[in-house]
């Protein structure tokens, strides 16, 4: 079923509004959740709003809509909800130089295994200096390339 023509589209900055709430500490997400609770400020939000609720120590993070509207009370839904307490640090994507181990396996003769910005992880010839595999996202990818090398070259000048 396609979407009726006299359809009404509205700017949304028009026909809803994003608010913050800043509740005490010692409220937790479950309390907010309850609609009595909105009892003290039912009348400042209206069907369709969207309310970011946090504590004073910014510990958690609420995104809700407005769903309901009543006297003395708010029902919501939960759009998206963190914990900032636990939020977790995204690991690096490469691998970066000053992460390898002193006891890591060498290039082979006559290779050389680095790290540069615009390649990531590289495998290159010493002479003449040429780069024969790049944008590896780790050394020991970096050190399979050119092992890999040096095998087929070996095998095409014997």
């Amino acid at each position: 079923m396609k979407i009726p023509a006299q359809t009404s589209l509205n700017n949304a900055d028009y026909t809803r509004t994003l608010r913050l709430m800043i509740v005490p500490n010692s409220m937790t997400m479950e309390e907010v959740a309850i609609p009595g609770n909105w009892a003290n400020v039912f009348a400042k939000v209206k069907t369709d709003d969207e309310v970011i609720v946090t504590p004073e120590d910014r510990s958690w993070r609420l995104h809700l809509l407005v769903a309901e509207t009543g006297v003395g009370w708010v029902k919501t839904v939960l759009l998206h909800a963190i914990d900032l307490n636990k939020v977790v640090t995204k690991p690096k994507a490469v691998e970066q130089p000053d992460e390898i181990p002193d006891d890591a396996p060498l290039p082979p003769d006559g290779y050389t295994v680095n790290f540069a910005p615009a390649h990531k992880w590289r495998a290159m010839t010493n002479d003449p200096q040429l780069v024969v595999s790049k944008d590896h996202k780790t050394r020991i990818d970096a050190l399979k390339a050119a092992h890999e090398h040096a095998a087929k070259a070996q095998g095409l000048a014997a």
